[in-house]
């Protein structure tokens, strides 16, 4: 911005770079950015500040990456760069997992491929009796998921961490028969889709893509699930759109009963939910 650049004139630059740039959201993107950067006292260096996060989202570095924090289920994460940003259309998963029929009082919840915590701790927040257990390996994410923990401390009074690597065998041994419901929103894309650069650049390749097929994450998921589910325990995770019957036959193989797909919060059938049956699981 110029010194004689009105806040009107500012403003129609940076949705034309944002629009030239190719951003889904522009108005979104922008009042994101107009909160986070301009409503400051000091207008100069707050203008400056919002001219280099507009250069950054058209580089197509993910918006939250860029504010530092994210809206989830009405709570506010903290977020940056290195870690997977939580998508709002995830609600959906947290919304069906805080059913009574679902989750029963007093129920243990273990939230794996936990991130930043948004599934965990906005469940927890919804179903305070709940004890949550937010299992994470990636260092990083780790750090940002005890920050939001702390941050939510009201909420999260039941809620724990735990640092996992869930592609080693036994890592949940300790939980045997001791879980209600497992929740996870892994790493689910195989490497050969092409993505948005939001996704395929900027995020880290860990929390985006898992083995050839995209599923190396939830067959492990599916694999602990069945050692630390209770009798007629359920299973809710997230995948891509184009997995459904592909998720749907692997819980089948493994003893789940009552499968089924549900729209997330866009209506696209990204969630798949799923009960562990008796004789499975001893």
């Amino acid at each position: 911005m110029t010194r004689d650049e009105t806040p009107e004139a500012t403003l129609r630059r940076a949705r034309e770079r944002l629009t030239e740039a190719g951003v889904w959201d522009v108005e979104g993107d922008l009042s994101a950015l107009v909160d986070r950067f301009l409503h400051r006292a000091e207008p100069v260096g707050a203008h400056a500040e919002f001219e280099a996060a507009v250069a950054e989202r058209c580089a197509r570095i993910p918006l939250g990456h860029i504010t530092g924090s994210v809206v989830f289920d009405g709570l506010g994460f903290v977020v940056g760069s290195g870690v997977f940003v939580p998508r709002s259309q995830s609600t959906a998963l947290v919304e069906w997992a805080a059913g009574d029929e679902v989750l029963p009082p007093g129920g243990r919840v273990l939230d794996l491929c936990s991130g930043v915590g948004a599934l965990g701790i906005a469940l927890a927040r919804r179903r305070p009796d709940a004890t949550v257990t937010c299992v994470e390996r990636d260092e990083t994410a780790v750090q940002y998921l005890r920050r939001n923990v702390a941050r939510h401390a009201e909420a999260t009074r039941k809620v724990t961490v735990e640092v996992r690597d869930l592609l080693v065998p036994d890592c949940l041994a300790d939980e045997a028969a001791r879980v209600d419901l497992v929740i996870a929103n892994p790493p689910y894309v195989p490497p050969d889709v092409g993505l948005l650069p939001e996704w395929s650049v900027h995020h880290p390749r860990a929390a985006v893509y898992s083995g050839l097929d995209g599923l190396d994450l939830i067959r492990a998921i599916l694999r602990h699930a069945t050692t630390v589910l209770r009798p007629e325990g359920r299973l809710a995770l997230e995948h891509d759109e184009e997995q459904p019957v592909a998720v749907q036959k692997l819980l089948a193989a493994e003893g789940f009963s009552e499968v089924t797909t549900l729209p997330d919060s866009d209506g696209d059938p990204r969630i798949t939910v799923a009960r562990i049956t008796p004789q499975e699981n001893p």
